[in-house]
């Protein structure tokens, strides 16, 4: 059931600079131009710090940035006649740019940023090449970043790292998380090779999602009137929060950036991650909260006040066989069926835990042609929901005649 949501809006933003020395060669009078950005994500998600683009109140995705959040802008210069590549990253221009995006009104006039920084101009100027990478967050330096900032800690690329790496941690409070504060950590493809008149001073720049959208629905099956099922918990497991990703850039590839993930890991502590009912009275340890399952697959979260409470932005990781008790990773549910009415009521508590590796199904329907195992490992940028089925099994009857056994004949004579 793995599901990809993929769109494209343009968003028109302005971005800052360092405080890099900029060269000029020009002898004309011409006005130095500032360096504009437009940013595209290809998927519809965009959350950090608990803010979703588009969701805050509505269910509308949007790809444009969330208003006061920021991304961090990184930049090398080449010489005119020459090609960006990781052998030439000796010459920063902007080193971790912090830009905060406010709205997409007048050009992005609106997006502030500070010192502004402009083209190189001249008879041969320099050619710049960028990439950035969101959230950040700023640190009491203005125009600079927290390392770490939003669990991402950045190393900038030696000439044998690609264009950098990113230490990341998925936001977790031990010992039980929820989705609420969990960060879209998104990367952009570089853009190499830019002057002022490559696109009239605008870097267009496409971030890329580099987590795992993961959401899980509930239902349950066909009942009678009498009998009804309430989701009481639902947690998960084992599931690794930290990885180290690697960008790589080639100028012939489409497109120029690719990013691999590796060292995903356990915490040192173990995180348990909640998947909330209501964001704003999640369940609780005792089970007092709880939903009530229809037919219908629906969410856990079910408040208005924040439709995306219950999705998780999740660290890519290869699902584990359940015979790995230390690292499988599973979601652990605990539910109640209660059959009939009044004193004659019947409650019975049940819980299960239900392993990706093994348990997973390709269906929901057993009798269905393809009902068979499903191995679905989290990868970067797809979305992936889970429909998880809570019902009691009836007890059902046939009935059948055994045939009366073997005929006998009985004869009278009366004379």
């Amino acid at each position: 059931m793995k599901k990809i949501l993929t769109f494209a809006v343009m968003a028109a933003l302005i971005l800052a600079a360092g405080c890099a020395k900029i060269e000029s060669k020009s002898t004309s009078n011409e006005a130095p131009h500032a360096i504009g950005f437009t940013n595209y994500a290809p998927r519809a998600l965009s959350k950090a710090d608990g803010s979703y683009v588009g969701q805050s109140g509505s269910t509308t995705p949007n790809a444009t940035l969330v208003a006061n959040y920021k991304f961090g802008v990184y930049a090398y210069s080449t010489a005119n006649t020459t090609s960006f590549s990781t052998s030439t990253i000796d010459k920063p221009f902007m080193t971790g740019t912090v830009v905060t995006f406010a709205n997409n009104d007048d050009g992005g006039a609106n997006n502030t940023y500070s010192p502004m920084r402009y083209w190189p101009s001249g008879d041969a100027p320099d050619k710049l090449t960028f990439w950035a990478y969101y959230p950040v967050t700023d640190a009491t330096t203005a125009g600079t970043i927290d390392t770490p900032t939003n669990g991402i800690t950045y190393t900038a690329p030696t000439g044998s790292n690609g264009v950098g790496s990113y230490a990341f941690t998925a936001a977790a409070s031990a010992p039980v998380a929820t989705a609420a504060n969990m960060v879209d950590f998104m990367v952009s493809d570089v853009v190499n090779d830019q002057l002022y008149s490559t696109n009239n001073g605008t870097v267009p720049l496409v971030f890329r999602h580099q987590l795992t959208k993961v959401q899980f629905k509930f239902k349950t099956t066909s009942l009678d009137a009498s009998t009804t099922v309430k989701l009481l918990d639902a947690k998960l497991y084992k599931v690794k929060t930290s990885g180290t990703l690697s960008a790589n850039y080639d100028a012939s590839a489409t497109p120029k950036t690719s990013t691999t993930w590796g060292s995903q890991a356990l915490a040192s502590t173990p995180v348990v991650y909640d998947v909330t009912f209501n964001s704003a009275n999640p369940e609780i340890s005792d089970n007092t909260t709880w939903i009530e399952l229809g037919t219908t697959a629906k969410p856990a979260a079910a408040s208005t006040e924040n439709p995306a409470a219950d999705i998780f932005l999740m660290v890519p990781q290869a699902m584990v066989n359940k015979t790995d008790a230390t690292n499988a990773q599973y979601l652990e549910v605990t539910w109640e069926v209660t059959t009939g009415t009044g004193a004659s009521a019947v409650t019975t508590r049940n819980s299960q835990k239900l392993y990706f590796k093994n348990d997973l199904k390709n269906g929901d329907d057993p009798s269905a042609s393809g009902y068979d195992a499903a191995d679905i490992d989290w990868v970067k940028n797809n979305f992936i929901t889970y429909t998880i089925t809570i019902g009691p099994k009836p007890i059902l009857f046939t009935a059948t005649v055994e045939n009366w056994g073997d005929v006998q004949n009985g004869y009278f004579n009366v004379q």
